[in-house]
């Protein structure tokens, strides 16, 4: 351990400092549970190589300077053929990992030619990272100096004793299911991987070396398309993904890829694609095993003297709040009423009426949360969400990322599913007179 330790603390003093965001990307993984012949990672998915999708997508970013690949020893040629096949410009090293992935991500960043303020560091097996995930990454990183995306636990979770006798059930809504690229400031994630190198402690993610050292991590809104590739049912999946993304670019008619099993490296069964059309990664089920229900809800508050303004969960500075019952979020409650009318279940004045004063200043989203379990129960899932909102003051544009979070959040959904814009009616009517605020939400859910 010594002499590894000495290595890289040599390698680190011969960096020096250049702008932009460094990438590494890990895919020196030799996973069993794929059941394959080819490593996850290289298996071909939408014509090129799965670990190529994502190397794609931060090489096309400006923001990035230089990405570094880690695979295994033996792959390490053919890679870098592939590098240039794939046209990747900002590939600067293609280097062979180690005996686990802490020390995998230790070998790329030490192969860094310079050394960037910011590194990210992504898991080959995860091909569906978009530019949107990555910047919103990159910016709660530059906040606070470590960042992770994640999607919220859906599933009740249970601690169990080694006799497999249930200890605890943990609240799930502090949970969230962790994914990557996780980002961080270079000279904090270095210090991390030093510390667990010296102290020989081995971390479940880059993000566990930085929370040992004491250092805050932000959590954002992940996205569930950005899933690891791990058994061949997820390998179907991520085939299905890639083939309507492509078939939606070009314009032609949704297909199944035909391609079987051991065509795929599988050594077991594939969960292969059931050929039924579908769109955005439902199948719509000629049997009619599964159904999709549309809602659309309206909603207006006028304002008033000393109220807060709260507006998709957010609370906006403004001279004036909004009138209700409630706390009168407008646009989360055309978002409840258009659920509501997806279900057939009326409007949110049937289930939460303002003469009921348990309501009284009710937060909204609870109101909303509500609502969203009565879908759960019934089977459903976000398929998307498009909202609007009217006003002619304050101006909304600053706030609209967070009420996509926050949205998003009380949906169990991720952010990728839910669009809020606003307008306003240039000075027309209430709203353009600043009488009040108006919004209007159309709902998608989905049920298998």
């Amino acid at each position: 351990m010594g002499n590894g330790r000495k290595a890289w603390t040599m390698v680190r003093n011969d960096v020096t400092q250049k702008s932009g965001w460094v990438a590494v990307i890990v895919a020196a993984g030799r996973g069993t549970r794929m059941r394959s012949v080819v490593s996850k990672q290289f298996l071909p998915l939408g014509g090129k190589p799965v670990w190529v999708h994502g190397a794609a997508v931060m090489d096309r970013m400006e923001e990035t300077a230089e990405i570094v690949v880690v695979v295994p020893r033996d792959e390490v040629e053919r890679i870098r053929r592939e590098v240039a096949e794939y046209g990747l410009r900002k590939v600067t090293a293609v280097v062979p990992g180690g005996r686990d992935r802490q020390e995998s991500v230790r070998a790329g960043i030490s192969a860094l030619s310079g050394r960037a303020e910011w590194v990210m560091v992504h898991d080959a097996a995860r091909p569906f990272v978009s530019a949107e995930l990555i910047r919103r990454v990159q910016t709660a990183a530059r906040e606070c100096g470590a960042a992770v995306p994640g999607v919220p636990v859906k599933d009740t979770v249970k601690r169990a004793d080694s006799a497999g006798f249930v200890e605890e059930t943990p609240e799930r809504s502090s949970l969230w299911a962790v994914q990557t690229p996780q980002a961080f400031r270079f000279e904090l994630l270095w210090r991390a991987h030093e510390e667990a190198l010296r102290d020989g402690y081995a971390g479940t993610d880059d993000a566990s070396l930085v929370e040992r050292l004491g250092e805050r991590v932000r959590v954002v809104a992940g996205d569930d398309r950005n899933f690891k590739i791990t058994t061949p049912e997820d390998f179907a999946m991520a085939e299905r993904l890639a083939i309507e993304a492509e078939n939606l670019s070009t314009g032609r008619p949704l297909k199944r890829s035909g391609r079987s099993a051991d065509q795929a490296g599988f050594s077991g069964r594939s969960g292969g694609t059931s050929g039924e059309p579908s769109f955005g990664g439902l199948s719509i089920h000629k049997g009619g095993n599964a159904m999709f229900r549309i809602g659309q809800g309206f909603d207006v508050h006028q304002f008033a003297e000393g109220r807060r303004c709260v507006i998709g969960g957010v609370d906006i500075p403004f001279e004036r709040g909004l009138l209700g019952h409630s706390d009168a979020d407008v646009l989360l409650h055309a978002v409840a009423d258009a659920i509501l009318g997806a279900l057939g279940e009326g409007d949110i004045g049937k289930h939460f009426p303002d003469t009921d004063p348990s309501y009284k200043d009710a937060d909204s989203g609870e109101l909303l949360a509500a609502v969203w379990k009565l879908a759960e129960e019934r089977g459903y899932a976000l398929g998307n969400l498009d909202c609007t909102i009217l006003a002619q003051r304050p101006k909304m544009a600053p706030y609209i990322p967070q009420m996509i979070e926050k949205i998003a959040r009380l949906l169990n959904s991720e952010t990728s599913r839910v669009n809020v814009k606003a307008t306003t009616t240039e000075r027309l009517g209430f709203v353009g007179r600043e009488e009040g605020v108006a919004a209007m939400a159309v709902v998608c859910l989905t049920k298998a």
